[in-house]
């Protein structure tokens, strides 16, 4: 990753409206990708961060041979089903476990024979003997974002937007069904955005929304 703020805001000033910016900074954000994507095997994005405060160009290997190694039953994986996901804690073992191959010297391909098991410069370490007092932890989660840059209106617009979407989805979807394992899973979508928006609205984080948020987000942009 590399901090590409000072390049994305280049041409980017007051003067311009709405559209004239969301252009400047596309133009802008197209070219340090195409660039980034000159190199073999690279697949690179331009993430905004703190609600467009600063912008990060991601670089990453794309590895076009990878193998699953180990998935858990569905019995396992599903457990409890999705609307403990806004709810209380989640029982679910949904994992598994991949394995990337590469050319045997190093470069990405896609399957051969000879292909090796990737390996990288550095990674983490799984802690088998378990932690200790200062230890540094980290969780692996989904979705890995925060929004507390998000302006006041914005906040509004997603509660409205759930409520919508939820009202016409539960009129055209079919009930759930223990028996039917298609519908099943295309309830589960539903059902966690609807609990979802519930949360939501019943915290009030559209009214609690402060002006502080606002100013601090007029500043970053």
């Amino acid at each position: 990753m590399r901090d590409v703020t000072a390049e994305i805001l280049k041409g980017v000033s007051d003067k311009l409206n709405g559209f004239a910016r969301y252009e400047r900074l596309a133009t802008n954000r197209k070219a340090l990708i195409a660039a980034c994507e000159g190199q073999p095997n690279r697949r690179c994005d331009v993430g905004a961060y703190y609600g467009g405060a600063s912008y990060y160009l991601q670089q990453k290997l794309e590895i076009e041979d990878v193998r699953l190694v180990y998935a858990p039953a569905l019995g396992i994986g599903n457990f409890g089903g999705e609307t403990d996901n806004w709810m209380w804690p989640r029982h679910t073992g949904d994992f598994g476990f991949y394995r990337a191959y590469v050319a045997p010297d190093g470069s990405s391909r896609p399957y051969a024979r000879d292909n090796v098991p990737y390996r990288p410069k550095s990674w983490l370490p799984i802690a088998c003997a378990g932690v200790k007092e200062g230890d540094l932890v980290m969780v692996a989660g989904f979705p890995g974002a925060i929004h507390q840059f998000l302006t006041a209106d914005k906040v509004r617009s997603t509660s409205r937007n759930s409520n919508r979407g939820c009202s016409v989805r539960s009129r055209i979807m079919p009930p759930r069904s223990k028996g039917n394992g298609r519908q099943s899973r295309g309830a589960d979508p539903l059902t966690a955005r609807f609990t979802n928006w519930l949360g939501l609205k019943r915290m009030g984080k559209a009214e609690k929304a402060t002006d502080r948020h606002q100013n601090e987000y007029g500043r970053a942009n």
